[in-house]
């Protein structure tokens, strides 16, 4: 697996704080620093909001020098559904767009654009499998890989339509291609981001997929340049975002934009984990859909935005109440084709996991790791660098730690 998330020991202080707050335990305490179990990390995001010192960065990509000094003939830029909301609410979106232009790229493909798409097919997908329920969102890489890692049971309630970067990265480039009789190694899609899942989403896809983006922008390092260029000029023409697409910025929003009723809309990685034990354990089999946004209010509040997510959240409700533009989508139209062809599914890709077990095995791992777990207090007190009793169960399990370094333990034996 690649890395979107940057570590600096030197500024690490062995605080916990990471490793309380991981969501798939991939972060233990060695020798008073943190260390990443690659194997384990869904790059959430959660280890850079939740660090005092900042010792987790975003890890730098030098998309500026790619699209400046490439060989790119043409450059494509696919806003997320959050840009618009980092702006105040008297700034039109046609500045915006005009704003990402100046900086240099040929053509703009907005986001919701392909949101609206991908809501159709979610419509289309919830009403065509009756067997299953309920569906979840595929939408958030960092829920999918959650999910992936540590509900591997709900893998057949996921709808694997690729997500709206990738559907709209490859609508511009196939438009780009015919216009201008362009290559694809002559096309540079950029997706400005409001998150790491993105990163990897693109530099290493869960699905069976060449990605269709070349380069992956966090937003808040194209922020400032772009609110430059929104005061200095006046407004074109452009092409207006959807307003149903746009709704995916915000928590729910993927669901009303399917129009759909009986769903659970989920945000927050600790909320998603107690819907997922729910679903797991059989109570939610009369809810359709669970849309599972990784971050608190949904993809406004992803790593990479600048404004508060409910700021963000409230200028996005603003857009679409005072939408008084016609949206001209195009290749809403093309949707029967679209779907009927496949191009929105995907398969998920195999992973030769040294952890993947036959059931037997897994029952007998299981097993092992309860009995170890028993010996220990149950205080989940982080003092052995694993965040729980469990997880330090575990490590021991796989000799990556001995059960006595348990400071508990410990104790109880010298007296």
């Amino acid at each position: 697996m690649n890395f979107s998330i940057m570590f600096d020991k030197e500024k690490c202080k062995g605080c916990t704080n990471c490793m309380k707050r991981c969501p798939t335990q991939a972060i233990r305490l060695i020798d008073g620093k943190a260390f990443i179990n690659s194997t384990k990390c869904i790059h959430c995001g959660e280890c850079i909001k939740i660090c005092p010192y900042s010792a987790y960065t975003p890890e730098p990509i030098e998309w500026y020098e790619e699209m400046h000094y490439s060989s790119y003939k043409y450059k494509i830029a696919i806003p997320g559904t959050t840009l618009y909301g980092q702006f105040p609410k008297k700034i039109d979106i046609c500045r915006v767009q005009n704003a990402i232009l100046k900086l240099g790229f040929d053509y703009v493909y907005d986001a919701s654009w392909a949101a609206e798409i991908v809501a159709k097919a979610i419509a289309k997908k919830i009403g065509k499998e009756k067997m299953i329920r309920p569906l979840i969102s595929a939408n958030c890489p960092a829920a999918v890989r959650l999910i992936k890692n540590r509900y591997p049971s709900l893998m057949d309630n996921l709808i694997l339509l690729k997500e709206p970067m990738e559907i709209g990265a490859m609508m511009a480039r196939e438009r780009a291609k015919k216009l201008y009789n362009l290559k694809d190694d002559e096309i540079g899609v950029f997706y400005i981001s409001p998150c790491p899942a993105k990163l990897l989403a693109v530099t290493d896809p869960i699905g069976n997929y060449k990605p269709s983006v070349d380069w992956v922008i966090p937003l808040n390092t194209i922020y400032g340049d772009l609110y430059r260029e929104v005061l200095s000029q006046d407004n074109k023409t452009c092409s207006y975002p959807s307003a149903s697409g746009i709704k995916w910025a915000v928590s729910g929003g993927q669901s009303e934009s399917a129009g759909l009723n009986n769903y659970i809309a989920v945000n927050g990685m600790e909320n998603i984990i107690q819907i997922l034990d729910e679903i797991e354990n059989g109570r939610l089999n009369d809810v359709d859909y669970v849309e599972a946004l990784a971050c608190v209010q949904g993809c406004v509040g992803g790593t990479f935005n600048v404004v508060n997510p409910f700021v963000a959240s409230s200028n996005i409700k603003n857009i679409i109440s005072c939408a008084d533009y016609e949206c001209i989508n195009p290749d809403l139209d093309r949707f029967e084709e679209l779907y009927e062809s496949g191009v929105l599914k995907y398969r998920l890709m195999e992973e030769n996991n040294p952890n993947n077990f036959n059931m037997k095995e897994a029952i007998e791992r299981s097993e092992k790791i309860k009995e170890i777990t028993d010996l220990l207090p149950g205080l989940d007190c982080g003092s052995c660098g694993a965040p729980t009793c469990s997880a330090h169960a575990e490590d021991v399990y796989n000799n990556q730690s001995k059960l006595y370094d348990c400071v508990v333990l410990r104790a109880n034996e010298k007296r």
